[in-house]
C-alpha cells in the first residue's frame, strides 16, 4: 500500500464515532519522533501490513489518518523511546535546561514544569553539573 495524503485525524473522526455510528477499527503505524519529519518512508503496521508513505509536502503527526474506507484506519502513532525528562520548578532551571539542550542542538518539549528531550549521556551529566535533575524515561516523544 502506498500513502501519499493524510486523509484526516484521529480525534475528529473519534467523535463521529462516539455518536452511535458504525465501529472504528484502527491499525497502527509506530514512528519515532525523527521519523515524523520524513515525507518517505517504509514501514510495517502493528498487523503486518506493508505500507509505503510518500508525502507531496509537509510531515507527519501522531493521530494522522493515512488511509480510511468504512470503519476500518490506518493512524500514525509515535512509539516509546528513551527520552530524558528534566523536571523544572523555576524560570532559573527553565532557563538553564533549555540552554543546555539548545546547546546540543537537540529537539525540545516543553511542559509547565519540565522538558523532554531524546535520551543522550553527555546532556545528562551536563544538566546534572547544574544542579537539575533529568531522569531517562521511555514514553512517546513528539516535540
Amino acid at each position: 500500500m502506498i500513502v501519499t495524503k493524510v486523509v484526516g485525524k484521529l480525534r475528529d473522526l473519534e467523535e463521529d464515532h462516539q455518536h452511535g455510528k458504525e465501529a472504528l477499527t484502527v491499525e497502527q503505524v509506530f514512528l519515532s519522533w525523527d521519523e515524523l519529519q520524513k515525507r518517505i518512508l517504509r514501514k510495517t503496521s502493528d498487523v503486518g501490513r506493508d505500507i509505503g508513505i510518500q508525502l507531496g509536502s509537509g510531515h507527519l503527526h501522531p493521530g494522522d489518518i493515512l488511509y480510511r474506507e468504512d470503519g476500518h484506519v490506518i493512524v500514525v502513532r509515535v512509539k516509546e523511546e528513551a527520552v530524558l525528562l528534566v523536571p523544572v520548578r523555576n524560570m532559573k532551571e527553565m532557563g538553564l535546561a533549555a540552554h543546555a539542550i539548545g546547546n546540543m542542538h537537540a529537539p525540545i518539549e516543553v511542559k509547565s514544569d519540565s522538558l523532554l528531550t531524546p535520551y543522550n549521556s553527555v546532556l545528562v551529566e551536563q544538566l546534572t553539573k547544574l544542579g537539575l535533575s533529568p531522569v531517562k524515561e521511555d514514553r512517546a516523544f513528539a516535540p
